[in-house]
């Protein structure tokens, strides 16, 4: 005989459905958040789950509606597990302030500093009342720190004053001094001699970026000193621009912040009064999740802080879904250290630096983190940090990546390192946009993060638009770079100008039933480990290759093991790329393969593969050879449709 439900019940306990809490920006804190008496705010809410649970990890939900101002950063910790918390799409949070108090500039110093029609136009907001932060040096290989204050104008991001405007350059001239260079133009003869002058540039190679504080410069002599060397020191003839000048505050858009007088220029592209204009204020993470299982954050937008949006260390079954993210200093969302963990059908863009980032598994042992990042939207990233600030960072063993549009970003648009990894479905365009020797999925420098996959992903309009004296500019879809080894990518579509794929002297790589068109070229093989990289396969050389190998005693199991050419790999050339395969691609372009260092066909298993001059992808999809596996291109990109931004 069954159980009644009333002994059903009984059983289950109190907490048999979710315990739920309700936030509402009209609510009161001293209510006891029911769906008719909410709470106001969501350190309130989460303080009275704790209370109700008493250390319990039954189900429980805290239900958000509208717009809450985040001060400080909201924490999940191990107690807070099996938490949903969730916005039904009619909730986000805010890490910034509302400006609405702005005047015309009266200022006649002011004004006599900027051209006519900017004085007429520009207006000026108080901000005393706000940290303004500072100004401080970023880019490649320079530790990461929030932004200062920055300004958004309806959910846009505003371009902080500089010269020459957005999508111009300057090039460095002569270099006097280490940190010394000439400037091509005696513009700064116009402007008042400031503490708060700075440059960003691609010093030396393009894909490398600082921003730089000026220390010292002499209009007349056309000269610039800088605080400090850049990455790889500073070349004639590189891009460079000035920023945080009050002078060029001349196009609508631009900003300026005189943080002596405590004052904020502004040039709004259109009437203010009907805008939201905001400035960021939240100086730490939105959110923290720490050693929490099961935490869900769904259906909320978050927006304009300083830092990142979402942080999650440790724990395992945490998600963000359905979340739209945008308009944060450094990053979207970053899982560490977590397992079965992962970022689903979300939106991000307006992001200072990266989009996700996904570290889990064990390299040691090659155990899974099983995180993801699925079905997301990111474009419009890296508008600080311009360079290896990609939509996805994957690091660890055993992630996917897969479903995702990613699109118009200056550099990668997914950045892997580690092993059996899986990058697949992901609509690639339009990214790689400022920076040359660059990749849309980009791997390098390590013969044991074998395993990884790159199937049926599609790339468009990657191709070149740098072309700076000395350096190499090309973009390639799929970069193998430095001697990356133990990949295959299969079922891809590359399309348009620029490298489809790269093996940059790697081994035991697999290129098989591929469609390449308009590429120039469609792949290519070098053998730089024999040639101009050779100086680095030495113990204790740059690029570390043998010390890696010992790291992760990658001889023995389980790499030998998951990874057999690896077991006898200290006995042979190293340097030597063996053990590539070309198998069966279509390729309709302007160059097939591209060899190098002597190489040739005989140096790769090469078999069954349609070669042909330019054409469509229709034709090259005609002409595919006997065996070769139908490419579900239908179903490369997002999986669900999306709800769009809102202008609140």
């Amino acid at each position: 005989m069954g159980l009644t439900v009333a002994a059903l019940l009984t059983i289950a306990g109190p907490f048999a459905a979710p315990l739920d809490i309700h936030v509402s920006s009209v609510g009161q804190d001293t209510n006891p958040g029911t769906s008719t008496a909410p709470v106001r705010t969501v350190q309130t809410a989460l303080d009275l789950l704790r209370q109700k649970r008493k250390g319990s990890m039954a189900p429980a939900r805290m239900i958000l509606d509208g717009d809450y101002a985040v001060g400080s950063t909201v924490e999940f910790g191990p107690q807070d597990g099996n938490l949903t918390v969730d916005g039904r799409g009619r909730a986000r949070l805010v890490g910034g302030r509302r400006l609405d108090r702005w005047q015309p500039l009266r200022d006649a110093d002011v004004r006599a500093r900027l051209s006519a029609e900017a004085g007429a136009r520009v207006l000026v907001h108080d901000v005393s009342d706000l940290e303004l932060g500072a100004l401080k040096r970023r880019g490649f290989g320079i530790e990461r720190q929030p932004a200062a204050l920055e300004l958004f104008f309806d959910h846009q991001p505003m371009q902080l004053a500089r010269w020459p405007n957005a999508g111009e350059w300057l090039l460095t001239g002569d270099v006097t001094k280490e940190r010394t260079f000439t400037v091509p133009s005696d513009r700064p003869t116009r402007w008042k001699p400031s503490d708060d002058l700075w440059a960003f540039g691609y010093w030396q190679f393009d894909w490398a970026e600082s921003y730089e504080k000026v220390t010292q410069l002499a209009p007349a002599a056309r000269t610039v000193e800088i605080g400090a060397q850049p990455p790889f020191g500073i070349a004639p003839k590189r891009r460079f621009y000035f920023l945080n000048v009050l002078e060029e505050l001349d196009t609508p858009g631009e900003w300026y912040l005189d943080r002596q007088a405590k004052k904020l220029y502004f040039w709004p592209p259109r009437d203010i009064k009907k805008a939201e204009v905001m400035a960021s204020t939240l100086g730490g993470p939105m959110i923290r999740v720490a050693n929490a299982e099961n935490v869900r954050i769904q259906g909320v937008d978050l927006e304009a802080g300083r830092d990142s949006a979402i942080v999650i260390t440790g724990g395992k079954g945490n998600r963000v879904e359905r979340c739209r993210i945008r308009n944060f200093g450094t990053y979207g969302v970053s899982i560490d250290g977590a397992t079965d963990s992962g970022v689903a059908s979300c939106d991000m863009t307006g992001l200072g630096e990266f989009g996700i980032s996904l570290t889990g598994g064990d390299r040691k042992t090659l155990t899974p983190g099983r995180l993801y990042a699925e079905d997301n939207h990111i474009w419009a990233f890296s508008r600080w940090c311009r360079t290896y600030q990609p939509a996805v960072l994957i690091n660890g063993v055993g992630n996917r990546v897969s479903h995702n549009r990613i699109h118009d970003a200056p550099h990668n648009a997914v950045l892997l390192s580690g092993n059996d990894h899986v990058l697949e479905y992901n609509d690639v365009s339009r990214v790689c946009t400022e920076t040359g020797d660059a990749g849309a999925f980009y791997m390098g420098r390590d013969t044991t993060m074998r395993g990884n996959q790159v199937r049926f992903n599609r790339f468009r309009d990657t191709g070149p638009n740098v072309a700076t004296e000395g350096n190499f500019p090309d973009v390639m879809s799929v970069y193998l770079d430095d001697c990356w080894a133990g990949t295959t990518i299969y079922g891809n579509v590359f399309e348009g100008r620029g490298t489809g794929i790269m093996i940059g002297g790697g081994r035991d790589n697999t290129v098989e039933n591929n469609l390449f068109v308009g590429k120039k070229p469609a792949i290519h093989f070098d053998a730089r480990g024999k040639s101009w990289a050779a100086k680095y396969f030495v113990k204790g050389g740059e690029w570390q290759f043998f010390e890696k190998i010992d790291d992760v005693d990658a001889t023995r199991p389980p790499y030998s093991t998951r990874y057999p050419p690896l077991a006898t790999i200290l006995q042979e050339d190293i340097a030597f790329p063996k053990g590539n395969r070309i198998l069966r691609n279509v390729s309709l372009g302007e160059e097939w393969i591209k060899f190098f260092d002597g190489l040739s066909e005989k140096d790769v298993e090469y078999r069954d593969n349609v070669v042909g001059a330019n054409g469509t992808l229709e034709e090259a999809l005609r002409r595919v050879p006997k065996e070769f596996q139908p490419i579900p291109i239908k179903s490369i990109g997002l999986k669900t449709t999306r709800r769009p931004f809102q202008v609140r």
